[in-house]
């Protein structure tokens, strides 16, 4: 995992200040507010090429004239993302594949850490376990913990809330980032203390995404076979169904030998365009529905309690919301401090309210715009607002790329690219320049408290230790947490591309 993550980081620096360092980009050959309007009757008023992805095929392309977008346009948009550290971008209209970033070609193949892009896969995994009746989003977690883990308010949250971020546990990032040595994340958390009321109170963190794997995984045993474990179940219920063979990916589990649920998914980055078509296709893959709409309509759906008071309007199930407005509450997403923001605002003004997204550190990620029938796809590890994040003085750009301006001029520069924009198609601001106030707050208590949470974390020590685990094992569990090392040998096929796509 070391040796890829410093051969990617080593390849992309020689190409990015070699012969890369214009960031060629290969093209590829041969609004007004209101309600959206179908992508029908778009293309009824102008007729445009469209394009159908497979599971076994590669992705299916066109010009971007094709498409009604400029050339020219989408080519800037894609080199500027190119000469600003993405390792691959993708733009998709239609269906149709119609530009790529210049380094798309090196990095496309080798399995990259998705960091908290693995969330949004892990709520689309959980929408399959709903759609087959395997969980319900309003059941408590407590339905699927074993007996006496957790205190009965902990077992009262719901799985809902769990994947909106609303559990109301208190958060440690120290005890969050802890990405090889965690004994337990579900047992960590049900030993955090309750500081909120469930479903009223919206938290980034890292330590309750797991839960969603692990619920899955016990009505998995429960309900199919007690033997069958999360990660074959998904290859078989979602990834062959995308067409994404073994040999595209790995993923790690904590020391107790539960898959994490917030980060650690190693996969290509040529397999996140067919996550995007699913989402814009509302859970529908190659004419195969996967998840259900209901569900797909959740989760790009912003965060209420359960009484419907609004929670977080910029985040749905472990998926980021372009679609704010007055009058709901919008909490933000930070390494350093927690902020509620007003007046509410669309992350990324330059880009539809309807878009919705997964968001990945340093940025890995799937942009989905339904108005416009586009999907964009991003990969590396220096994000976008890094240079102006420095220049600036702002730690969250830098470090992250928080919804700055290498986000707005991005998409600015795609959105100039449509000829025709469709009428309803609602872009809170089409033009201006990007206005950027530095994000200075920083909130001590998110790393220092409890004091004792990374030695629980790492060593199963204090009040803080996860239930029931010690330094060498976690009672009632698995306890193969290394398991997934022998998963890695596994994409070196995938890398040579010899691998062979799945027909679902």
């Amino acid at each position: 995992m070391k040796y890829l993550s410093r051969t990617r980081t080593v390849l992309a620096a020689t190409l990015l200040t070699g012969t890369a360092a214009l960031a060629v980009v290969q093209p590829l050959s041969g609004g007004a507010n209101g309600a959206a309007p179908s992508i029908a009757a778009e293309r009824a008023a102008a007729p445009q090429k469209t394009c159908r992805m497979t599971r076994t095929g590669e992705y299916p392309r066109a010009r971007a004239d094709e498409v009604g977008l400029d050339p020219a346009l989408v080519a800037k948009a894609a080199r500027y993302w190119t000469s600003t550290g993405s390792e691959t971008v993708k733009i998709f209209k239609n269906g149709c594949l119609i530009q790529e970033g210049g380094l798309d070609k090196v990095f496309d193949r080798i399995p990259r850490l998705n960091w908290s892009q693995t969330k949004t896969v892990t709520a689309l995994v959980a929408g399959v376990a709903v759609s087959q009746g395997l969980i319900s989003v309003d059941e408590p977690i407590g339905k699927y913990l074993p007996p006496g883990l957790g205190d009965a308010v902990h077992r009262s949250v719901t799985i809902r809330e769990v994947l909106n971020m609303t559990t109301g546990y208190r958060m440690n990032w120290v005890r969050g980032l802890n990405l090889v040595g965690d004994m337990s994340r579900v047992r960590g958390i049900m030993a955090a203390e309750q500081v909120h009321k469930p479903g009223t109170y919206y938290e980034y963190d890292q330590d309750t995404p797991s839960i969603v794997t692990y619920v899955v995984q016990r009505a998995i045993w429960k309900k199919l076979d007690p033997k069958l474990d999360f990660q074959e179940w998904a290859q078989r219920e979602f990834f062959n169904k995308l067409g994404i063979p073994k040999s595209a990916y790995f993923w790690q589990r904590d020391r107790s030998g539960n898959t994490l649920g917030y980060s650690q998914l190693f996969l290509r980055p040529l397999e996140f365009g067919r996550f995007g078509e699913l989402m814009l296709r509302n859970g529908v893959y190659q004419g195969v529905r996967i998840i259900d709409s209901r569900y797909m309509r959740e989760l790009r759906t912003g965060a209420t309690s359960r009484k419907g008071a609004s929670v977080n309007c910029g985040y749905g199930y472990m998926t980021w919301l372009n679609s704010c407005r007055p009058g709901q509450k919008q909490v933000n997403l930070s390494l350093f401090a927690r902020r509620e923001i007003s007046p509410t605002r669309p992350w990324i003004a330059s880009a539809p309210r309807d878009m919705y997204y997964s968001w990945g550190l340093h940025g890995q990620h799937v942009f989905v715009i339904p108005s416009l029938d586009m999907v964009v796809t991003r990969s590396g590890e220096v994000p976008p607002d890094a240079i102006e994040g420095l220049l600036h003085v702002d730690p969250d750009a830098a470090l992250a790329g928080r919804h700055k301006g290498g986000y707005f001029k991005f998409f600015r520069i795609l959105m100039n690219s449509v000829r025709t924009m469709p009428a309803g198609v609602d872009i809170a601001q089409p033009t201006g320049a990007y206005k950027w106030t530095p994000s200075l707050d920083f909130d001590p208590d998110l790393f220092i408290y409890p004091i004792d949470a990374p030695l629980g974390s790492y060593l199963g020590i204090g009040k803080e230790a996860p239930i029931g685990c010690t330094l060498l094992a976690c009672k009632g569990e698995p306890n193969d947490g290394l398991k997934w090392v022998l998963d890695v040998p596994r994409v070196a096929p995938g890398i040579l591309g010899l691998d062979r796509r799945p027909n679902g």
